[in-house]
Parts: structure tokens; C-alpha cells; sequence
């Protein structure tokens, strides 16, 4: 029985990235999406779309806000906090994937685990944080 010409996702990648006959080179393609996909989910296509972005607040009385209480706002200094939650979220997930794939020292294993439960924490309180941090008004 024939199949329809339609592929998957998957297969049309498999074909896509067959010529990066390395592993190195499939590593850094990964990267590379993974760190345009964090810059872009941190609010980069607000910035560079917005006419007069502002790159951080300072109100009266001395203080200094990041993350600007509108949902309808964001500063540049927010969009890099958030891309560094979400790396280090990124990192975490990494060094947990390489303790499960790859469990050759049982020290190395238990220091990639502690670590990267560490590092996903931080980076669910600083997200949750931030939340919490853009709903509140001056």
C-alpha cells in the first residue's frame, strides 16, 4: 500500500539535516536554534517592533522597575532578564539530559543532577517572579 506524498515533520528534518554528517555539527545547529528560539520568546520581536521601547524605568523616589507593570509594555532589560530565566532553564534541562544519556561516573551523574534541579528552580522562581513582578503597580 502506497502512502500519500505528504511527509512528517520528522521525516522531512531527517531529510533536511542529512547533510550535517557530524554529530558536532547537528550540536551546533541545535544550539544555535535553541538560542534564537530564547531570544525570540523573551520578548526580542516587541522591542525591535515598538517604536519608542523603553530601556528601563525609574520613577519618582529613586526607584529603578525592570518589568514594567503594563502587559501592554516591556523594556529591554526585561527581554534580557527573561532570556536569561529561559537559559538557564535551557542549561538545566541540558544538564539533566546528559546525566540520564550519559551515566558513565556516579559522581559526575549525581553532581549533573544537583545542578540541574538547582538551576531549574532558580529559573521557575525568576520566571514566576517576573510574573508576579509585571501585575504589580507602582
Amino acid at each position: 500500500m502506497e502512502r500519500s506524498g505528504r511527509k512528517s515533520l520528522v521525516e522531512y528534518l531527517k531529510e533536511k539535516t542529512s547533510s550535517f554528517r557530524s554529530e558536532t555539527a547537528l550540536t551546533i545547529l541545535s544550539i544555535a536554534l535553541m538560542l534564537i528560539l530564547i531570544v525570540f520568546m523573551s520578548g526580542l520581536t516587541y522591542v525591535l517592533t515598538t517604536e519608542n521601547p523603553i530601556p528601563i524605568a525609574f520613577l519618582q523616589g529613586g526607584t529603578i522597575r525592570v518589568f514594567l507593570w503594563s502587559i501592554n509594555a516591556q523594556s529591554h532589560a526585561e527581554t534580557i532578564v527573561i532570556a536569561l530565566y529561559y537559559l538557564m532553564g535551557a542549561g538545566g534541562v541540558w544538564l539533566y539530559l546528559n546525566a540520564v544519556s550519559k551515566p558513565y561516573n556516579p559522581r559526575a551523574v549525581k553532581y549533573m543532577l544537583f545542578f540541574s534541579f538547582l538551576l531549574l528552580l532558580l529559573a521557575g522562581i525568576g520566571v514566576y517572579s517576573a510574573y508576579t513582578a509585571k501585575f504589580a503597580s507602582p
